[in-house]
């Protein structure tokens, strides 16, 4: 058994590893390609770690938002495009999507109103923008929901498969 870390500031890499009990050794049997010391390199910040690094630490740390922190947080590109998620519970999930989707249905006629000459104009711009950061939050809530039902999954062994099937024969069906 390792030694317990007392050292302050540890970065998320490392508190989703002791979250679930894992020394650097049984972590690095959990992952695929990953040493026990590349494990301290990226927990004392002296090598960042790649994207495979990473989907490798979520899945065995059972932490699937430490994908969207390296996005929104390590990444250049999903600084600027990727919204960080907080992991909620599934009731404030669900209230926050409805109260969002109620803000924007009223402005659905205004957005079509905005956008059916394929031009956004100088007086168009407020409202525009408006709706716009309205329909972010919405899609902020999917987002949110997903990482939710991901978290769950590897929680609580829902059958990922299945909810997978199943939403593959929704699009089938459209």
């Amino acid at each position: 058994m390792g030694k317990k870390s007392t050292r302050e500031n540890k970065n998320i890499y490392q508190l989703y590893r002791e979250e679930q009990g894992l020394t650097r050794e049984k972590a690095s049997e959990l992952m695929t390609g990953i040493s026990p010391a590349r494990i301290e390199k990226f927990e004392y910040e002296t090598q960042e770690p790649t994207p495979y690094d990473i989907i490798q630490m979520a899945d065995a740390y059972k932490h699937p938002d430490l994908c969207n922190y390296y996005c929104s947080h390590r990444c250049e590109i999903g600084q600027r495009y990727v919204p960080e998620i907080e992991v909620s519970e599934l009731s404030t999930i669900i209230l926050e999507t409805i109260a969002s989707l109620n803000e924007i249905n009223p402005l659905t006629g205004r957005l079509i109103q905005i956008t059916r000459d394929g031009k956004i104009t100088d007086d168009e711009i407020e409202d525009f923008a408006f709706i716009s950061t309205k329909l972010d939050e919405i899609s902020l809530a999917i987002d949110s929901l997903n990482l939710w039902v991901d978290k769950t999954a590897s929680e609580n062994n829902l059958n990922m498969d299945l909810l997978r099937a199943e939403k593959e024969k929704l699009k089938n069906n459209k």
